[in-house]
């Protein structure tokens, strides 16, 4: 019966790396705990205090996270080294911000000794490589999600900053902001009850020629993470399985779906992702004694809470972020700040299991996709097929056509020729 359930609702969880985990207690063999509370000291504390950031390379999210450190304490953030391929991208941004080392090779940065810490911000092809180039050179790593492309090259990257006592995070930043904090706080203390279901929407208009000719990855690499980390922050668990309907391009990307999430004890999550529509970009969580609500998905600034609400003030940076209230990220920064002066190798807010889990969830959602796609491409070869069959028809019926008006031209031309001797007999 259950089987028939999974299969009616769409597919199960894999299992983490052949894992039989199913909740995000405790998990055995990397002495680590999925969502632990406390995570123990690999390595000596940082000194001095101020934590030397490097930048990897110069982006336009790498600008709103110097912005973001700009409204911390000078004594505890510094840039210290950045990178681009462009040199002059790279000493343009250098002049901006005061940075001492400039560069044009990542093995560069990657070797100052002036660096402590390495904010990576790449496409997403890139996070990999560059993770295990900083950590080879004793660099601690915040790198934006995804921390890597499959699950095994996670599980790499968690092995090797454990083994060299690195601290290594993914940037879900939104865990590190004070409405998550304060939200956590509610739901620890059980005040809206038994939570059985979040909806979360996450989307705004994207150009179409943006999607269909610059390699987009779709909404599923683009979106699904922060969407799906957030269903998993509120529950705690493993979910049971996972259902998608999505909207593919003709080039086989998805600009739009929705993902059922489904956790035991009838608890479910629903996730709607567009690159087409203007979505609220809400998220809302549903319980037995009361609800919650969230005005932004990345960096809230509003809690509502059982009809009470409850404002955040960001801090203002002297330039604005490019992206909205990314000047959010200076919590981010500060977590990371934190748990390198505790020797941590990871943060509780967003564990390296977590990692993990995200990679694994988001990769069979991208498959499910990718099966879909396979369908529409199978009905497209049908159809042609179809079409090649109904153009082979015509063709056939127009040449039999010509084949019979040929046939009656040249009975007409005998006829006329017949009647012509006809008429020379007659005279």
């Amino acid at each position: 019966m259950m089987r028939k359930l999974i299969q009616a609702v769409g597919r199960r969880v894999h299992q983490l790396g052949g894992r039989n985990s199913q909740s995000l207690g405790a998990s055995k063999g990397r002495g680590n705990l999925l969502l632990q509370q406390r995570v123990g000291k690999l390595f000596e504390p940082l000194q001095p205090k101020t934590l030397r950031w490097g930048i990897a390379p110069v982006t336009l999210m790498a600008e709103d996270f110097v912005n973001a450190l700009s409204v911390l304490p000078a004594r505890e953030h510094r840039i210290t080294a950045c990178v681009d391929a462009y040199r002059s991208q790279s000493l343009e941004f250098g002049d901006r911000h005061r940075v001492p080392n400039v560069f044009t090779s990542f093995e560069q940065l990657a070797k100052c000794p002036d660096v402590d810490a390495v904010y990576i911000s790449p496409s997403n092809g890139m996070h990999c490589e560059l993770c295990h180039l900083m950590l080879n050179h004793d660099k601690h790593v915040l790198c934006e999600q995804p921390l890597a492309m499959t699950e095994q090259q996670v599980m790499g990257l968690m092995d090797k900053a454990q083994a060299r006592g690195l601290f290594l995070m993914e940037g879900i930043w939104s865990r590190c902001t004070p409405a998550y904090r304060m939200l956590r706080d509610h739901l620890k203390r059980d005040q809206l009850g038994r939570v059985y279901h979040v909806d979360c929407s996450l989307g705004w208009p994207i150009s179409k020629d943006l999607v269909d000719y610059t390699g987009y990855a779709g909404v599923t690499r683009d979106l699904a993470p922060y969407a799906l980390q957030f269903a998993l922050w509120v529950y705690r668990a493993v979910p049971q399985s996972i259902r998608v309907r999505g909207k593919l391009n003709r080039q086989g990307v998805d600009v739009a779906n929705t993902i059922d999430v489904y956790f035991s004890d009838n608890r479910t999550a629903r996730l709607t992702l567009s690159t087409q529509d203007t979505l609220s970009n809400e998220v809302q969580i549903f319980g037995e004694r009361g609800n919650a609500r969230l005005n932004n998905l990345w960096c809230p600034d509003l809690l509502v809470l059982q009809n009470v609400d409850y404002s955040f003030t960001l801090p203002q940076s002297k330039e604005p972020t490019t992206y909205h209230n990314r000047i959010g990220l200076c919590y981010e920064a500060q977590e990371v700040r934190n748990c390198i002066l505790a020797g941590r190798t990871q943060s509780c807010l967003f564990s390296h299991n977590e990692s993990r889990l995200l990679s694994n969830l988001t990769n069979q959602v991208h498959d499910m996709l990718g099966e879909q796609w396979e369908k529409v491409l199978a009905l497209r070869d049908q159809q042609k097929q179809q079409q090649q069959k109904v153009q082979q028809q015509k063709l056939t019926e127009r040449k039999e056509q010509q084949h019979i008006e040929q046939k009656q031209e040249k009975q007409k031309q005998l006829l006329q020729q017949e009647m012509q001797q006809q008429q020379v007999q007659n005279n």
